[in-house]
């Protein structure tokens, strides 16, 4: 398999809190949520989330991180208990 990775990745293991707008029964809402970080790079992040963010959304970020917005990347389920692996490319 070729690596399409464009940074090495560095274990980060912080708390993120972040905005996201989600269509809701043709209602658009703010959900301010917490994710934790698992690795970083200069381009984007590695997160573990609760919220099933998916491809496009975009992310305001608040504290925990020195870049204030990111695109999601991809989602997938993280295990059989719940939860999120999300990357996230930074803007």
């Amino acid at each position: 398999m070729q690596e399409r990775r464009q940074a090495q990745r560095t274990p980060f293991t912080e708390p993120i809190f972040y905005a996201v707008n989600v269509l809701d029964t043709r209602e658009l809402k703010v959900l301010n949520l917490k994710a934790m970080a698992v690795d970083i790079t200069d381009v984007g992040v590695g997160i573990k989330a609760d919220y099933p963010l998916e491809p496009g959304h975009v992310l305001r970020f608040y504290d925990g991180i020195k870049h204030k917005v990111g695109l999601v990347k991809w989602g997938i389920p993280a295990n059989e208990n719940g939860g999120y692996r999300i990357g996230v490319k930074f803007l």
